[in-house]
Order: structure tokens, then sequence, then C-alpha cells
């Protein structure tokens, strides 16, 4: 009956050591993937910014030359 016993305590030990020696490399790789996702949300962020001014520019760029032609035609002289 010891023997079963004996061989149980040792399954229990390797599983633990089995555990605690992945442990550190377990922390790292969840260490890595969160900074993967902030580095990922930071270039996301970036490229929202840029596209978004980039857009406006563009916006604001169209919205002035027809305007300016409207201003640089003389105005209609009523006889339509």
């Amino acid at each position: 009956m010891s023997s079963s016993v004996d061989s149980s305590q040792t399954g229990q030990n390797s599983r633990q050591d089995f555990w605690m020696s992945f442990w550190p490399s377990i922390v790292r790789i969840i260490i890595l993937e969160i900074v993967l996702l902030l580095a990922l949300a930071g270039a996301l962020v970036f490229y929202l910014n840029w596209s978004s001014e980039v857009a406006m520019s563009e916006f604001m760029a169209a919205g002035s030359h027809p305007l300016q032609a409207v201003k640089d035609r003389p105005p209609c002289d009523g006889s339509a």
C-alpha cells in the first residue's frame, strides 16, 4: 500500500515541477502578447489620426476650388 501512495505523491510532485518550470515562460508569453497588442493599438491610432488629417486637408482643398470658381465668374446680367 505504501508503494501506491509513494507513486501518487511522485506523480503530483512531477506535475507541480512541470508547471513550476513553465510559469516563467507562460508569463513571458502573456507579457509579449500584451506589448504586441499595445503596439498594434498605437499603430492603429496613429494611422487613423494621419488618415483623418489627410482626408480633412483634401476636403478643405476640394471645397475651396469650386467656391473660388464661382467668385471669379461675373454676375449674371439678368437677361436670361
